[in-house]
């Protein structure tokens, strides 16, 4: 047999799939081999989010980053503080003042109109005077009422100036630095919730195989030997027409809390067993 033949005999042997790697579908998805035992068993390529992300921006000029990356935050709390932050403060120091002020004066009025009343009752007042404090009383109490709206007015001129952690959570990165100039880019991103999820996408022969509920399972590099236990919680009900791949979602739980967002890894789905493992009806 000739060189030529056989290398085309080697190269048609190669083309057959006779190696023991992973395999590809459509789209670049990476398909791994399912482990011995558990030939049903889907594995694919994901990434690892928190269950809740956001990116947070800002206007104007960072005065004053609060937090660094990994600390924990509550809802509310000011992370980043722009410019024009201290004339803002001011403005809600005056409307408070300006409320209280009113407020007292308010509260007089309607003690005054009482007495008057009282007074007119056992006739040692006209009714013009009675007329006379109710007009007072209606007076301060419209006085108090804008007063109190200047005051929201200020508070919601401070909150411009200031970024808030939208939800309970932990700072992941923090881009923002003092004198930077607030644009398109974000300021910081903020990550909370319970657990992690992971958005893959699988190949098209699990379309009517794969169900809400099943069980799935994440294994990374960075945590060597150990499985992190997770559910099927989303399908999408048809094939993405750009990838050729079915997208779900996996949510993926780690009591231990020795996973982060953002690592990479394999997760895996058993087809027909739920998360609770009792085989499934499909």
């Amino acid at each position: 047999m000739g060189r030529i033949e056989l290398a085309a005999l080697l190269c048609a042997a190669a083309a057959c799939g006779g190696g023991s790697g992973g395999r590809s579908e459509p789209g670049g998805a990476a398909l791994l081999d399912p482990p011995s035992g558990t030939k049903d068993t889907i594995s694919v390529s994901a990434r690892l989010e928190a269950s809740r992300e956001a990116l947070l921006f800002g206007s104007g000029r960072v005065e004053v980053v609060l937090v660094e990356e990994g600390d924990s935050v509550i809802a509310g709390q000011v992370l980043v503080s722009l410019s024009g932050d201290r004339l803002a403060e001011g403005a809600v120091a005056s409307g408070a003042r300006t409320e209280e002020a009113a407020g007292i004066a308010a509260e007089n009025s309607r003690l005054d109109y009482r007495r008057c009343l009282s007074l007119y009752e056992a006739g040692a007042i006209s009714e013009l005077d009675l007329e006379g404090a109710r007009i007072a009383m209606e007076a301060a109490e419209a006085a108090y009422a804008a007063a109190r709206a200047g005051l929201s007015g200020a508070v919601s001129g401070r909150n411009a100036y200031v970024v808030q952690a939208p939800f309970d959570g932990v700072v992941g990165r923090v881009w923002a630095g003092k004198g930077m100039t607030c644009g398109a880019e974000p300021l910081l991103m903020l990550t909370g919730g319970d657990g992690f999820v992971a958005r893959v996408l699988l190949p098209e022969y699990a379309l009517g195989s794969i169900e809400p509920g099943m069980e799935a399972w994440f294994e990374t590099t960075a945590v060597p030997g150990e499985r992190f236990p997770g559910t099927v919680s989303s399908v999408s009900p048809g094939i993405d027409p750009v990838t050729c791949l079915l997208p779900a979602t996996v949510s993926v739980s780690d009591p231990g809390g020795r996973l982060v967002p953002g690592l990479y890894g394999t997760v895996s789905i058993l087809p027909g067993r739920s998360g609770s493992g009792r085989s499934g009806s499909g």
